[in-house]
């Protein structure tokens, strides 16, 4: 295993640790919109586990959007700082990962294709 790919795999668990703690967070607001924000987060959350690619896109959007809502003075007032930090932090490791970990569509379905070039469809 690479060395690149195992801080992939180390970022990964720290976005995925930040993530269902995020969901700890707004399932703690105790209201109607803290729960639909735990719900999108905890999706969000699942598709980076499972390492699909609009996971990670999504986790880049959902930072940038804490961080945009902690900076207008939105959400976020007591922990203001601190979201505004790590909404910045997640954003280039949200993209990282989505490169180095999602599974891109060509890639699988090239390793689901058969062995042999010998089918009908295919050229002699």
């Amino acid at each position: 295993m690479s060395k690149l790919l195992i801080v992939a795999n180390v970022l990964n668990i720290f976005l995925l640790i930040v993530l269902v703690s995020s969901v700890a967070g707004f399932i703690s607001f105790l209201n109607i919109y803290g729960l639909f924000l735990a719900f999108v987060t905890a999706a969000i959350a699942w598709s980076v586990f499972k390492h699909q690619r609009w996971g990670y896109f999504a986790a880049a959007a959902w930072a940038l959007a804490c961080y945009q809502l902690a900076k207008q003075g939105y959400e976020f007032q007591s922990i203001k700082r601190h979201v505004m930090i790590l909404g910045f932090a997640l954003i280039p490791v949200a993209l990282f990962l989505h490169e180095m970990l999602g599974k891109a569509a060509a890639k699988v379905a090239q390793n689901n294709g058969k062995e042999s070039n010998d089918g009908p469809k295919m050229p002699d």
